[in-house]
């Protein structure tokens, strides 16, 4: 029978101020297959995200002290959470308000109260998948973050500059001759529209052809700088792209159609990419092995024994104490299971002693 390792199995943390609600919760998860951590507080649960990054955080939306999606909010501004984990919100405050507080938080998902066992699992394993989830609201539009490269396909459209190359390759003498005149001039008979027979096609087409080139010509001259700034808004800038060594910045400097222009535009975000990419390969972590003598501490394995001993005296101690009954004053009973929960933390985090034989 196949046995999943320790690492084979997503960790996800419970942050509940409510006891009875997140053991309730937590059971559940851990039937399905989480390895659980449970938080009274969301101190302790952005503690502890941040220790262990799990793949998942899942905060209950409403607390008394404290603010869910502030939380949110710190935990992502760890870049190595945010790359690595994931947070969800169980929240029954679905006004369009708080989805776009939460998204402009970092939060991935938020899933309204009552919830739905089932639909929570599915979203969970597809979380912890890293499975694409829409985010709780669309704040592209308004964050202002954008990368090199990218550009307002609106304004673009909005503009007549960008069809300038388009233009130049259309009003060619290939492309505006007898055959396009005679084909216009046939058109206009179908719908009807009295054209005079004695016109002349070859002159026609001069004509048209040299009054489109000096609109195009007064257009180039004209918006030369606008152009400049459409190309600039679809294609990463001249300054990075010879800084990274690209050769799209020439390329775009002699596009002569849309499709060209895009394909500059593509190869530039390409070659940026490779570029950011070998930056991060590169990078190496310390190497404990080359930490001087002097600078390394020695643990001694009896201190570290006789830790885990009293950490788990403590541990079962604050577990009896915190048992429903044995304490009523509701301020210390809170204290307590957050004590209990950070001694379940540290006897976790502890190395496994070797059996007596």
């Amino acid at each position: 029978m196949f046995i999943a390792s320790q690492w084979d199995v997503p960790k996800l943390i419970v942050a509940d101020e409510n006891e009875g609600r997140r053991n309730l919760l937590a059971s559940t998860l851990e039937r399905a297959g989480y390895d659980i951590t449970r938080a009274g507080t969301l101190r302790q649960a952005e503690g502890t995200a941040l220790a262990t990054m799990p793949e998942i955080v899942l905060i209950d939306g409403e607390w008394q002290l404290g603010d869910a999606i502030d939380a949110s909010q710190r935990l992502m501004s760890d870049p190595e959470f945010a790359f690595k984990c994931r947070i969800v919100i169980l929240s029954r405050d679905s006004s369009k308000e708080y989805l776009t507080s939460a998204a402009r938080a970092g939060v991935n998902e938020v899933i309204t109260k009552p919830v739905d066992m089932n639909s929570l699992l599915t979203q969970l394993d597809r979380h912890s998948k890293k499975q694409f989830v829409p985010p709780p609201a669309d704040v592209s539009n308004v964050t202002g973050k954008g990368g090199a490269g990218s550009f307002d396909v609106s304004m673009v459209m909005n503009d007549g500059q960008w069809a300038l190359p388009m233009l130049k390759g259309i009003v060619t003498p290939e492309k505006i001759n007898v055959d396009f005149i005679n084909e216009i001039l046939t058109q206009l008979g179908e719908e009807g529209i009295e054209v005079q027979e004695d016109l002349d096609p070859s002159l026609m087409s001069n004509m048209l052809r040299i009054a489109l080139n000096n609109i195009v010509k007064d257009l180039d001259q004209d918006g030369s700088q606008a152009v400049q700034n459409v190309a600039g808004g679809m294609l990463p800038s001249a300054n990075k792209s010879s800084k990274l060594g690209s050769k799209s910045a020439k390329s775009q400097a002699t596009g002569s159609s849309m499709e060209e222009i895009l394909q500059n535009q593509a190869d530039g975000l390409a070659e940026e990419i490779e570029s950011k990419m070998d930056d991060i390969l590169d990078e190496r972590p310390d190497l404990v092995s080359i930490i001087p003598d002097f600078d390394q501490i020695v643990i001694d394995p009896a201190v570290l024994e006789f830790t885990r001993l009293v950490t788990e005296t403590a541990h079962e101690l604050m577990w009896d104490i915190g048992k429903p009954g044995n304490v009523t004053d509701i301020t210390l009973r809170t204290r307590i299971e957050d004590i209990t929960e950070m001694l379940g933390d540290v006897l976790s985090s502890l190395p496994e002693g070797e059996e007596e034989e």
